[in-house]
């Protein structure tokens, strides 16, 4: 080496030596903080679970991809175990512990008590599984819904019923929101497709007899049944139907999607149509999937809670990325990046993700916080298998007169 390469050598090491450490841009910028509160490990722990690891995939594939303007995103997660009183402390603390920018929640009963901790914080709450009509009926403030309501099972449940051709329907579901807001639901879409509701009766949750329901919806000689059920109580009314020779063509609503129901249905629910978001003839759904499967080393069945969890986070993203909020974060000013959040999504009027069929997206804005269409979003799944399968119906074969 001639002095004069030395020389240079020795300098550009000096300079090594002085500067300071290399630190990447998305480790010098704060986190975009996200809360998940959901249940984790109770009754409804699986929606929790599906609904976390779909926003867990999204998270990882985002960081890896260089965050959001160079920010990495992290999850703060509170598991709720379907109390009332955890899952408003859990709001509570997102909001003035963790600088979240977003809460996320799945339960179908317990979020409802983090929508006045979202209002008064002034933080988006994006909620993926509760059902309840009017959940998002203006003013909703800064609460979204990224599931599909009641009234939309309800109305692709009626519709499917009437293609088939049926016209005598009985309503069974419990007395808690879900189900009473489910049966109303199904009554008002069953009476526009001119089907007529021949029975309706409802239990509580917690009920071990459901025999004189289930004969009452027997004498009313239904061509078919659509029944609104948690997991432990449906699988009862499934198991109660069967055992009283009520065999006609059956619906269950979403929470049959769940293992936990049709696991302890056992044969009970074979044959039953679900009605369900996800449209595994989509090459992006399935890739999900994959990557799901992969990331976590377990199948997931194809049920569209992990799908809520990933499209969820996708939604907050793309509005994390908007101007407005990225010159909050820049000031360290999170209570107005909240709010430019929140604007942000209400500018999500054609919003692609996973949940429908092909070609449908999300439609939010200032006057409509629930992004779920109307059209083209839904699919059925039959189950077969002793309860363990999920796959596509043949249609054909549901008609009135045909056995369950």
């Amino acid at each position: 080496m001639t002095y004069g390469r030395f020389a240079l050598a020795a300098g550009f090491l000096s300079l090594l030596m002085l500067a300071p450490p290399c630190v990447s841009l998305a480790e010098e910028l704060k986190p975009i903080i996200i809360c998940s509160a959901d249940d984790q490990s109770n009754g409804a722990a699986e929606v929790g679970q599906l609904a976390l690891n779909g926003l867990r995939l999204a998270v990882d594939e985002k960081n890896a991809a260089g965050g959001i303007a160079g920010r990495n995103v992290e999850i703060v997660v509170y598991d709720i175990k379907m109390d009332f009183q955890l899952a408003g402390t859990a709001a509570t603390r997102c909001a003035e512990d963790d600088g979240a920018i977003a809460i996320t929640g799945a339960h179908p009963d317990t979020s409802i008590s983090m929508i006045p901790v979202a209002n008064e914080y002034e933080i988006p709450l994006l909620l993926m599984a509760l059902a309840t009509d009017n959940l998002t009926d203006n003013p909703a403030g800064y609460v979204f819904r990224v599931g599909p309501r009641n009234g939309q099972d309800a109305q692709a449940i009626a519709d499917m019923l009437a293609a088939q051709g049926f016209k005598r329907v009985a309503l069974i579901g419990n007395t808690l929101n879900f189900g009473l807001d489910g049966i109303e639901a199904s009554s008002k879409a069953l009476a526009e497709q001119g089907i007529d509701i021949v029975q309706k009766e409802a239990y509580e949750i917690n009920a071990v007899d459901l025999s004189p329901q289930i004969l009452s919806l027997k004498a009313a000689e239904p061509d078919a049944v659509i029944v609104y059920p948690y997991s432990a109580d449906g699988a009862r009314v499934l198991r109660t139907m069967r055992q009283l020779d009520l065999n006609v063509p059956t619906v269950v609503a979403r929470s049959a999607l769940l293992k936990a129901l049709r696991e302890m249905a056992a044969e009970a629910s074979d044959g039953i149509l679900i009605p369900n978001t996800v449209d595994m003839e989509r090459p992006e759904v399935q890739d999900f999937f994959v990557r799901l499967d992969t990331k976590f080393g377990v199948e997931h069945q194809p049920t569209m809670y992990p799908l809520l969890g990933y499209d969820t986070a996708q939604i907050i993203f793309a509005a994390a990325a908007a101007p407005a909020v990225q010159e909050r974060l820049a000031a360290d000013d999170i209570a107005g990046a909240r709010v430019a959040l929140k604007d942000a999504i209400e500018e999500m009027s054609s919003f692609y993700g996973l949940q429908g069929r092909e070609g449908a997206h999300y439609e939010f804005g200032k006057e409509n916080h629930h992004g779920s269409p109307d059209d083209n979003w839904f699919t059925f799944v039959e189950v077969k298998d002793a309860g363990t399968t999920l796959s596509t119906p043949d249609l054909s074969k549901f008609k009135p007169g045909a056995k369950n």
